[in-house]
This record gives structure tokens, sequence and C-alpha cells, in this order.
């Protein structure tokens, strides 16, 4: 079993047999280390050190983040890192909010950015006065954040990396609705034909986004262990911050005008769900569009046969990069047991076996992480069927296992005191509310980081509210949060 101290930092391993998945905390920290995700030794709290096999994995899904902001139109930018004490405190409500968790340097003259705007905002002000608008713009960067609480990698960090974060100004409200619909529908894109993973986005009550703000989308995934994880916001703020850090513009009769903005972001949290909601007991399931190796061929050699399977299989391997489709062989010298092994704790979506009776048949052996299933294929079909798998068949399965994970844990209540039971035996309650804050704060008090997360897009239905008895037509989701 593998120990951890109470970090969850990996002590010792004494096998390389996973935890069993319901205990998730430790199943994750394990899974991390085992397949090459996160190194955790690294000697700061909340940080850790990107190993190749993760790092590949997060910088395929920043890619496909570039890609789909390049169809939109938002252009990648990189501001410095270092906010200057006097944009920090342009937004005293900002400020106030993140002064305990900054990470001050240079005498308290400057700090690490927490998040984007007090870097990024001055300058938009600078840049609407000389006619610049709309901005649109994005940077992928490191946030940091003193956390007090817990650290989990990817979950929740001191040092925030890979953060994708989106800043854009506006002459209009009107525009920057639409932008803010944009950035919606660009995640849900994400999260339903990347990640496989489906969307829960919420609409968040006023008293729950920036003040003067106009509207916020938030989007969440539920962990095994039932807990609820925000997972990337899109935050239309009105003209709070314009106003704080003066971003105007002068119209065609001469008035000042300040501009409406919109920022959105997320980050590593996009690979924790990943982990969580397709990993079994045997290690991770990678979708295949964010997989650094979708395909890896072992062959099964004998003495006898080594020269000819080993040849087949650097030639399949060739083939299948000829189109598109990377591949790896795995000749390395240990048994082929122990390869599947180590392949199924990475979550290779298809692994092809070669051995004698392959080679004398012109067939594959094609094994599914997804399902943990082995097929035979006709050599001459093995360009289609591996395309129509990573292109549809295994994103259609993860998406419906996903989809059936969340139908069994939320369940819908009628009650305060049947929700209270459901969530600690680890489920999501879902319910009708009137979106009062009062009545946010009743459900928040059933215990500890439980709370309600927003009303459901998309979804409605008419009946009583949950906490106050009220006719209310909207849905909400309340669980233990992360």
């Amino acid at each position: 079993m593998v120990n951890l101290n109470e970090e969850g930092k990996i002590i010792d391993i004494k096998s390389e047999r996973l935890p069993e998945r319901t205990n998730f905390m430790e199943w994750y920290n394990a899974l991390l280390h085992l397949a090459e995700i996160a190194e955790k030794s690294y000697p700061v709290k909340g940080t850790f050190i990107w190993m190749p096999y993760g790092l590949g994995m997060m910088k395929k899904i920043t890619g496909v983040v570039d890609v789909e902001l390049k169809k939109i139109g938002v252009k990648e930018v990189l501001f410095p890192l270092f906010v200057t004490m006097d944009f920090a405190q342009k937004n005293d409500k900002w400020f106030n909010g993140f002064k305990e968790e900054a990470f001050y340097i240079d005498g308290k003259e400057l700090l690490l950015r927490p998040t984007g705007e007090p870097a990024m905002y001055p300058i938009f002000s600078e840049w609407a006065r000389q006619g610049k608008l709309p901005i649109r713009i994005y940077q992928t960067v490191s946030s940091f954040r003193n956390e007090s609480k817990t650290t989990h990698s990817l979950i929740r960090d001191r040092e925030i990396t890979f953060w994708h974060e989106i800043h854009t100004a506006h002459k209009t409200v009107e525009e920057a609705r639409r932008e803010a619909d944009m950035h919606r529908k660009m995640y849900s894109y994400i999260w339903n034909n990347v990640l496989n993973i489906p969307d829960i986005v919420v609409s968040k009550p006023k008293y729950e986004i920036f003040a003067g703000a106009d509207s916020a989308f938030e989007f969440y995934t539920i962990l095994p262990d039932g807990r609820l994880l925000e997972n990337g916001s899109v935050n239309n703020l009105g003209q709070s911050y314009a106003k704080k850090f003066d971003v105007c513009y002068t119209d065609e009769n001469g008035n000042k005008e300040y501009a409406w903005q919109v920022c959105t972001g997320n980050g590593a949290r996009f690979l924790a769900a990943v982990i969580s909601i397709h990993g079994d007991d045997k290690g991770l399931v990678v979708p295949p569009h964010i997989a650094p190796i979708p395909v890896v061929i072992v062959p099964i050699i004998k003495s006898t046969s080594s020269e000819n399977i080993l040849k087949e299989a650097e030639i399949l391997r060739d083939e299948l990069i000829s189109n598109g489709i990377y591949t790896e062989v795995d000749d390395s010298d240990i048994t082929a047991g122990k390869k599947f092994h180590i392949w199924e704790i990475k979550g290779v979506p298809i692994r092809i076996e070669i051995g004698e009776k392959e080679v004398s048949e012109n067939t594959y052996t094609i094994f599914r992480r997804d399902q943990n299933k082995k097929y035979k294929i006709e050599k001459s079909n093995v360009i289609k069927v591996i395309k129509d798998l990573i292109n549809k068949d295994i994103p259609k399965e993860l998406l419906d296992k996903a989809k059936a994970i969340y139908s069994e844990k939320i369940i819908y209540v009628t009650n305060l005191d049947d929700a209270k039971a459901e969530i600690y035996k680890g489920r999501v309650a879902k319910a009708i509310w009137c979106e009062e804050k009062e009545c946010f704060e009743k459900i928040s008090s059933l215990g500890p980081s439980i709370e309600p997360i927003g009303s459901l897009v998309g979804e409605n239905k008419e009946g009583k509210c949950i906490a106050c008895a009220k006719i209310a037509s909207k849905l909400t989701l309340f669980g233990r949060t992360y």
C-alpha cells in the first residue's frame, strides 16, 4: 500500500498497487505519483513538480483552450507576475479579499499576483483611452495564494499553475453579455467534447458575485467523495472594475463612459476532474483528445519470434503516426504483464498487443482502457478502427459513464433533513430554491463547507423552495465543497 502523511504526501511505496478508489483522497494522491503526473517532494507546502506524463496532459488541455480562444478571436498576451501595491489597493474589495493570502515581496511594496485584475486593468485604462476598445485578451500563467487550508495538488495549491484567464472590455453591456455567453459555450464544449465530462453550470445569485457585477456563471465537478469542486468561472463584471481602475472612453457626444468587462478563468482543476471522474481502481482513464500517448503497442516477444514481432510493431507505429495518431512501442525489457500494468495505471486509451498469434493470423489484439476489454481486429481495418475509437467511440463511452456517475450522485430532495442525510452519505442534493440570501444561509447552516452552488442553467421546476417554502422555479445543487 501507499503510506501518506497528513498532507497526502507519499512517504513510502511498498507496492505499486493503488488504494481502492472508495478511499478517494488516498487513491488520488497515490495515483498522481504512480502515473507520473505530479511529484510532491518539493519542500514548499502547496506546490509540486509537474512530471512528464501529467505535464503532457496539461499541455494538451491548454492547447485546446488556445485553439478555442483563437476561434473566437481572443488574443494571447503575457503580463508580469508582480502587482504594485497601489494597483492592488485600487479595488478595496479585491484587496481585502486577498490581502491575508497574498505573498508579499520587496518590503511589501509588491505582491505576487493572486489574480490578474490589478495587474492588467490599469493598463486597460491606458488602452481604452487610446481607442483600443474592445479589448479581448488572455494569458496562461501561475497565480499565487498563501492558502492556510489543507492543500491538494491540482485542486487547491499555493502556486496555481497553467491558469488561463480571459479579460475583455467593451463599450456596451450587450457586447459584454455576448462575450460572456461565448466563454460559457466554449467551456461547455471543452467539458463535453474534450474532457468527456458533462458540464454542470450554474448562474450565481447577485450576493455571491462581485459588487456591481452583472452576472456570473460557474462550472462544477462532483468528485467521487461527493464533494463539489468549482471548476471554471465566467464573470460579467459590469462596470465595477472599470470604475475602480478608470477603464473608460469618450463617446460620440464627448461624454466619459465606463467600459463593461468580462473575466473568465480555470486551470489545472480541469485535469483534477479528468483524473477523479474517469479513473478507476487500476489507475487513470485518459480521454483520447488529451492523451499524451493515445496508442501504445506492446510486442509479446518470445526468444524465437522477437525480430518479426518488433518489426511488425514498428511498421504499425509508423503507419499510425503517418495517419495523425501518435503511437509508442514499448520494447522495454520487462514482462508483458508488467507493461500492461504500467500502461493501465497511465490510462492510455488504446493498447495494441502483437504476438506470434497476431502475426500468423493477420490480426491485432486491441485493449480499450475505458472498458478494460480486449478485442480482435483484422490488420487491414486497424487505421479505421483506431480513428473511430479515438474520435467517437471512447469519448462517447466516457461521457456516458460520467453522466451515469453524476446521476447516481445527485438526489432530488424536498426537505433539508433528507438533504443533510444524503450529503453525509456522499451525495449531492438537488432542490427547488428561491435564490434569496436567507435561504442560501439556511442551506449553508446544514454543516461545515455545505453550500448551494447557484441556480442550474437550463433547468427549472416549479414548486416550494426547500428552505422557505415559497413558490419558486429555480433548481440548485448543494453539498460539501472543496
